[in-house]
């Protein structure tokens, strides 16, 4: 990937590229981000009947995603929306690539196919994601990390393809929930990248304006408001605040910590969740297999969290050790400057 200009990290006491991993702040964030998507993912289904497209809803949640991000950054620091010029390109393909095609082609997905098969496709990005560190990063496939990634396909699979009404399922619906697979991988594959040198409010600053700029060429975005009932309207803006820009933020603390293939097994844990609250909220039948699921991905994440942890008792003084070393030889470098 191209090396990103630093911008507001270079004064940072945890210097990009060697921060200390903390597996437990990782997987708490993780799972708050998939807690967030599986009740939002609820909202969206009912926000979607009528008139309301997904290209539009994605309009929506991204041009009220910056905005409220943009608020913050005011109100914090102006100095975090400085962008070079090089970097550019880098965000733009983030922000439509990644996570414009993200959210479209899962609502999009969910639509053709129903929610169940479209979270299933969609959460195929772990494998795309490992796929990519063994083939391109060129990381080892651990015994545990496979283990867990196919526990937590399973898992989901089980939960997922339970909730749904028989139906066929069309081929654009596949290739529109493959995609949501794809792109999301490369969005995360992508901010993990971004977080070398960017803060995550900036990162996803421009991330959601880029979804925005995207979307914006489509006439039905810019259709009147009046056309959707009031309560939809509340509806989208819970899913704004609490299903898309939290969660994103969380999902954005936890890939600094983890790997993007583990951020990706822990989040399978979304449709989980969702079944559970669809069982709770609006009493739909939550079946013993489905159960099963559930158990295989939290035993996915529970194998996955004790490799990480040993893994990173090994790495943590080592890394300790690189920090010390950068910071001895930033300070000896800025002394000859002065001199």
């Amino acid at each position: 990937m191209t090396q990103l200009a630093r911008t507001d990290q270079e004064s940072l006491p945890d210097a990009p590229g060697i921060e200390v991993s903390r597996p437990g702040v990782g997987l708490l964030a993780a799972l708050g981000a998939a807690h967030l998507w599986a009740v939002s993912g609820v909202f969206g289904k009912v926000v979607m009947t009528g008139t309301l497209s997904p290209a539009r809803l994605v309009f929506y949640r991204s041009v009220l995603s910056a905005l409220m991000l943009l608020a913050v950054l005011l109100w914090r620091d102006r100095s975090l929306l400085k962008l070079s010029r090089r970097d550019l390109p880098f965000f733009l393909a983030m922000g439509t690539l990644g996570l414009a095609l993200t959210q479209f082609t899962y609502y999009a997905a969910i639509q053709a196919l129903g929610v169940g098969m479209a979270i299933l496709l969609q959460y195929l990005a772990p494998l795309w994601m490992l796929l990519f560190e063994r083939l391109w990063l060129k990381i080892p496939l651990t015994r545990a990390k496979l283990a867990a990634l196919t526990l937590a396909l399973m898992g989901c699979a089980m939960v997922s393809v339970e909730t749904e009404a028989p139906r066929r399922w069309g081929n654009v619906g596949i290739l529109l929930g493959l995609a949501a697979g794809v792109c999301f991988a490369f969005f995360t594959l992508m901010t993990r990248h971004a977080l070398k040198s960017h803060r995550d409010l900036t990162v996803l600053f421009y991330s959601f304006l880029f979804s925005a700029l995207f979307w914006s060429a489509s006439r039905d975005s810019w259709q009147p408001l009046s056309q959707i009932e009031p309560f939809k309207i509340w509806m989208i803006l819970g899913i704004v605040a609490f299903g898309t820009t939290l969660p994103y933020l969380l999902y954005m603390h936890a890939v600094k910590h983890l790997s993007a293939s583990h951020t990706g097994i822990i989040s399978t844990l979304e449709p989980v969740v969702a079944a559970m609250v669809a069982w709770i909220f609006l009493h739909e039948t939550l079946t013993g297999f489905q159960l099963s699921g559930g158990l295989c991905v939290l035993l996915a994440i529970v194998i996955l969290q004790r490799s990480s942890l040993d893994s990173g008792q090994q790495d943590v003084p080592g890394a300790r050790e690189a920090l010390r070393q950068k910071q001895t030889t930033e300070t000896q470098r800025h002394g000859d400057v002065r001199s």
